[in-house]
């Protein structure tokens, strides 16, 4: 009798698993899910723009990414106040210029901590935060010495500023 009861048990869950393998599969409609909806117009219209990601337009800028992040000291009264963290880009005039640009990072990374280390010494005595605005010309303006007519722009990836002692502003 026990030998019966365990071979019914058996059966019955091969019969179970069979059963929702079907259902899962899809070759069976499943009795517990409750009967879908029509969608309405509106409803297909937000699915369909749901569906399409966004494709940033192609672009023919060449950009070249500084090969260093600079970490420029604040220095007032002989002491380090604050750094300030930046990380950017040169947009290249053309792709033929890339190698130029690139060939010539170093310098103009020289040349950008060269002019703000003494310009920031003045500048956060009187004020508080970077001005970006102002920051972004100055390194245009490096670019323009260093590259010439190679260096279209520059774009400023991140720029934060850290106080002297190591705590984060």
């Amino acid at each position: 009798m026990k030998r019966i009861i365990v071979i019914l048990l058996i059966l019955i869950l091969v019969a179970g698993g069979g059963a929702g393998a079907l259902i899962m599969l899809g070759i069976v409609k499943n009795p517990f899910a409750p009967p879908q909806v029509e969608m309405s117009a509106a409803e297909k219209a937000a699915d369909a723009a749901d569906k399409k990601k966004f494709q940033p337009p192609p672009t023919n800028y060449t950009l070249i990414k500084f090969t260093h992040d600079l970490i420029i000291p604040v220095l007032i009264d002989g002491e380090v106040k604050k750094r300030v963290y930046l990380t950017g880009r040169i947009v290249a005039s053309s792709a033929g210029s890339k190698a130029a640009i690139e060939g010539g990072m170093n310098r103009f990374l020289n040349d950008v901590i060269g002019d703000l280390v003494p310009f920031f010494q003045t500048y956060f005595q009187t004020h508080e935060n970077v001005d970006l605005k102002l920051l972004k010309e100055k390194l245009v303006e490096h670019a323009k010495k260093v590259y010439g007519a190679d260096a279209q722009d520059v774009l400023l990836t991140n720029v934060f500023e850290q106080a002297g002692n190591g705590a984060p502003r």
